[in-house]
Formats: structure tokens, sequence, C-alpha cells
């Protein structure tokens, strides 16, 4: 049983550092870029405000991710 524990918290660890890893080259992209989606030149408050966007996604997914990994974890200690 510890056996299949441990292998899906491995691969949840390994999902969680391509995620983090992802957000971080879309971030850097997200400052480096001299013009962004709709041709205007990309400032730093608007670099800043693309970021505040993404970030604000970021978090939402991984609020979704721990919530639902919290109720299967409550869920199968009650089986």
């Amino acid at each position: 049983m510890k056996v299949g524990r441990c292998m899906k918290s491995s691969k949840w660890k390994v999902f969680q550092i391509i995620q983090f890893i992802l957000f971080l080259v879309v971030s850097v992209f997200l400052f480096v870029r001299k013009v962004d989606g709709s041709g205007a030149e990309n400032t730093f408050d608007i670099a800043f405000l693309s970021f505040s966007i993404w970030l604000g996604f970021y978090l939402f997914l991984l609020a979704l991710e721990y919530g639902i990994r919290f109720l299967t974890v409550v869920v199968k200690k009650e089986k």
C-alpha cells in the first residue's frame, strides 16, 4: 500500500515541478518581449500587469489542484 502512495506522491511532485518550470518560462517571456500581443510596446508597467494576471491564473490553478488533492485524501481516509 505504501508503494502505491509513494508512487502517486512522486508523480504529483514531478507534475508540480514541471508546472512551476512552465510558469517561470512564461514569466520570463512576459518581461523579455519587446512588443505585447496587441502590438504595443512592452513597458515595465505593462509587463508587470501581464505578469500579475499570469500569477493570478497560476495561483488559481494551484488552489484548484490542492483543493482536489485535499478532498481525495479525505475521501480515501474515510474509506
